[in-house]
């Protein structure tokens, strides 16, 4: 578990390798008693950009630090958080600082260097000086693709995108994923689906392959046969599909859920439910966008742009909102108690309500975290709490702190699970207890 030390130190990440959901246990021994140590971590994104974390540390009486059991004194975080090296990196000290980490070359893994060095050191002397040497290092693997998961490029009559299938021959639970309007195709959520035992349609909707260049109005068509092709896949099973979006992605799913009979299940992060940005078009029908969220903003003095979102009121977004009663899906809502670009909580609170209202014969649930931003993604993706939004022409910002959003999406993450496999495997095989949600088993690679 050590690839790299001297003087008789031992940095340990256990494992090495293994997919990117699963944590690690970062240990170090060999050191003196009461020694104060720093350790870091570095990785790269498919841009070449350089996200960093660090945190102090002091050995216990025997030598050894054991971040799943010790607190942080200083750095990048304080207090107890055993994933906080992997939770809380954000780009270098010579990176543009509101920068997301994205990955695209979901084939291959994040390349995670972890480091401890002697004293309590600034980040900037980390990555700045030449003369700073670790007293141990190992390199750490961090996989999106279990073994066996297939990636394959989809071109489907209008659909544009990547289907993701677990090893077998199945047939899986479909599922159909967006997110917002960061635009092109991200697949890093779909690859982590099939490693946990979902065909995962990773769809794009705009500024990827032939697709439109920019935001334009959408047509229920486009996702209707983004159904259809993964219900006519040999490996998924027929008996209905999920669909999954964030931001933008939202309001998609929710118009997929409402519109699209055989969209079973329907999970929506941090978003609307009504159509926002540009309106929806379904058949004969169009729905008009839910007025501009960034139309209203006031500068922080570290110049990020804060939208100036507000609950808003029921009355206003029933005109806008889709017919959600009319529809045959099961809904959760997870939400960002934080999120500072969108008043998410309140318009799940709000579907909440419209859907009680109606006596709504299927399950709909809203969880919600204190401390969670927007951009709620799979475990141990790093925080973003701003970054630059084409949009906006500038950073926005997101919200939520790195201890807390992490949390949150370690959660959150097993709850998607449980929902969708309940509701597109126990539930076609005719077991309706909501409480039975079973998920295969993770295993590290």
């Amino acid at each position: 578990m050590n690839s790299n030390s001297k003087e008789g130190v031992i940095l340990s990440v256990d494992p090495l390798s293994c997919l990117h959901d699963e944590p690690v246990h970062i240990k170090v021994s060999g050191l003196k008693p009461n020694q104060d140590v720093t350790l870091r971590t570095s990785m790269k994104d498919v841009r070449n950009v350089q996200f960093v974390s660090y945190a102090h540390y002091r050995a216990n009486g025997n030598g050894e630090v054991d971040v799943n059991e010790m607190k942080s004194l200083g750095g990048q975080y304080k207090g107890l958080f055993p994933m906080g090296l992997f939770g809380s990196l954000v780009p270098a000290p010579n990176e543009y600082k509101y920068t997301r980490f994205f990955k695209k070359d979901v084939e291959n893994p994040n390349i995670v260097t972890v480091g401890v060095y002697d004293g309590h050191v600034s980040i900037e002397a980390l990555c700045v000086s030449e003369e700073m040497k670790p007293l141990s290092s190992v390199i750490h693997e961090r996989h999106y693709m279990g073994p066996g998961v297939q990636r394959i490029p989809v071109r489907y009559g209008k659909v544009r995108g990547s289907l993701f299938l677990p090893p077998g021959d199945g047939p899986f639970p479909g599922i159909v994923d967006m997110f917002g309007t960061a635009g092109g195709l991200l697949e890093y959520r779909s690859a982590q689906f099939a490693s946990r035992g979902f065909a995962s349609l990773a769809l794009a909707f705009f500024n990827y392959d032939d697709l439109p260049k920019g935001l334009e109005e959408f047509d229920i068509a486009y996702f209707e046969e983004a159904v259809e092709y993964l219900l006519k896949h040999e490996k998924v099973l027929h008996s209905g599909v999920g669909c999954i979006g964030i931001s933008k992605g939202a309001d998609l799913a929710a118009s997929m859920a409402t519109f699209i009979p055989s969209v079973v299940a329907c999970v929506a992060i941090n978003g609307y439910f009504a159509p926002v940005e540009k309106g929806i078009r379904v058949k004969d029908k169009f729905y008009p966008a839910f007025p501009q969220k960034y139309d209203h903003m006031r500068m922080t003095d570290d110049g990020i742009f804060m939208p100036l979102t507000c609950r808003p009121e029921l009355r206003a977004v029933e005109r806008l909102m889709f017919p959600l009663e009319k529809c045959n899906a099961a809904f959760l809502f997870i939400v960002g108690a934080d999120d500072r670009d969108v008043a998410s909580e309140s318009h799940a609170q709000l579907a909440y309500q419209y859907f009680s209202s109606q006596d709504y014969k299927n399950d709909y649930h809203v969880e919600s975290y204190p401390g969670a931003g927007h951009l709620i993604e799979p475990p141990y993706s790093p925080h973003c709490y701003a970054s630059f939004q084409h949009s906006a022409m500038g950073p926005i910002c997101w919200g939520g702190t790195a201890k807390y959003h992490t949390e949150c999406q370690v959660d959150a993450w097993e709850k998607v699970q449980r929902f969708f496999w309940h509701h597109l495997v126990e539930k076609s095989k005719g077991d309706d207890d909501s409480q039975l949600y079973n998920i295969p088993v993770k295993s590290h690679l």
